[in-house]
């Protein structure tokens, strides 16, 4: 018996219009083919997307490829048209696309790049879909071999049966063959003890992060684009002031991860400063794209006044290993000069602010060993200055963009959740500072 544990549907004509086809199916990278939006994020592989399934006969070979550093464990095969294409039979691949490379930027508007998982089944010389008529779809499935269900019905007789008992036979939980399918074991790498605690939702096929990731986990959607619509915050700073003085001011944001021993925390941060104690106008608006009017109570956009919030909540959940790279686009820094030839603003990047851990390494493939209770990310500043005797405005502007790779480690019965997965995730975060003087 097998379960499915995702499924998505994806186009099957031929990405480039040849009959009889030759490269068949969905790709994120050529921007051509589709997936059904709201399945293309899978329970299987920690809520990460799709990034590809296709066909390709020139190589006789199925290629299946998700966003993120995956194990190869977790699910046992994929179905296609009927035919099942087992894991352990596939070539397993990770790679990590550059920055640069044009295979970030497809034409057709997909996602970008980076890290990603590459399942390869070869020797598929004859077309796998049902049909290449063009508009042509089709349902995929992940599963695992057994009978664990995911969620759903689940019965003694069913944890029986997997245990290696005979169905309609008497079974209770305490029963050691029963105690030895309990996902604790599976955790801890040891049995629960004979009359330890032991609840049928321990019995459930173990799901990733993503399953059951409501508004209460205020989980954001990592679809940022290179064409930066997507941010996650804007973060403007504004201010107009009189007289022979110097001013400064500083607008300052960054991103962390911590797990506090119970939860792991990707929180966002943002503050500011100026050195005269003036009235300043900052605002720091999460952006419509990500934010919900369930997970913060009020409408969108929201406009925050705390200097942090969570990114991205992950409970019961432990981050073990953390890497980021960030990079800065559409960048424009004043160049100007004051009237004692000082610069008008400066850019200061990678910096330990908000109290937390500088991760000094700017690689999305770098892991830093996470320790409870400590916070660790990078920050970002546009510091703007007015000299005496200087009377005139200077602006400036940056969009950061942050991309996480994480490790992650946690057991939840009450959401059947187990992960010792790796995962990535993208935000966009933009500075924008507006400073002027007047005699």
């Amino acid at each position: 018996m097998a379960v499915t544990i995702s499924q998505f549907t994806i186009s099957t004509f031929d990405l480039f219009g040849f009959t009889p086809p030759v490269f068949a199916g969905f790709s994120d990278v050529i921007g051509d083919g589709t997936i059904n939006q709201s399945e293309k994020y899978l329970v299987a592989f920690g809520g990460n997307g799709v990034r590809g399934l296709f066909w390709q006969g020139g190589t006789s070979a199925i290629n299946f490829e998700v966003y993120g550093l995956h194990e190869n464990a977790g699910w046992d095969y994929i179905t296609i048209n009927g035919v099942n294409y087992n894991r352990s039979s596939a070539t397993y691949s990770r790679f990590t696309v550059a920055d640069n490379s044009s295979a970030n930027y497809p034409t057709g508007g997909g996602e970008e790049g980076g890290p990603y998982t590459r399942w390869s089944w070869s020797g598929v010389s004859s077309f796998p879909f049902a049909s290449s008529a063009s508009g042509a779809t089709q349902a995929m499935y992940v599963k695992h071999s057994g009978s664990m269900p995911a969620s759903g019905a689940l019965s003694m007789n069913t944890i029986h049966t997997v245990a290696g008992g005979s169905s309609g036979t008497s079974v209770g939980l305490n029963d050691s063959d029963v105690r030895a399918l309990n996902w604790y074991n599976t955790v801890m790498g040891s049995p629960i003890a004979s009359g330890g605690k032991n609840a049928m939702q321990e019995y459930y096929y173990p799901c990733n992060v993503g399953e059951n990731q409501g508004y209460t986990r205020r989980r954001l959607p990592s679809t940022t684009s290179n064409s930066l619509n997507y941010k996650l915050s804007l973060n403007d700073l504004n201010y107009v002031t009189r007289g022979d003085f110097p001013v400064t001011t500083y607008l300052t944001v960054g991103m962390s991860i911590e797990f506090d021993g119970t939860d792991t925390r990707l929180r966002f941060w943002h503050g500011n400063l100026i050195t005269n104690n003036n009235t300043i106008v900052y605002t720091n608006t999460l952006t419509s794209q990500y934010w919900n009017a369930e997970a913060s109570g009020t409408a969108n956009p929201v406009t925050y006044s705390s200097s942090a919030n969570n990114a991205i909540l992950f409970e019961g959940v432990q981050v073990k290993q953390a890497a980021l790279l960030t990079s800065q686009h559409n960048e424009s820094i004043d160049t100007g000069l004051n009237a004692n030839n000082s610069n008008k603003a400066y850019a200061q990047y990678n910096q330990a602010q908000f109290g937390f851990t500088l991760m000094p390494t700017n690689s999305i493939t770098s892991f830093v060993d996470t320790a409870s209770g400590t916070a660790y990310g990078r920050a970002f500043t546009i510091q703007s200055l007015l000299s005496r005797f200087t009377y005139s405005s200077t602006t400036s502007s940056v969009d950061i963009r942050f991309r996480w790779a994480l490790r992650l480690f946690g057991y939840s019965p009450a959401d059947r959740t187990f992960i010792e997965k790796d995962t990535t995730l993208n935000f966009m975060m933009s500075l924008n500072t507006y400073l002027q003087k007047q005699p």
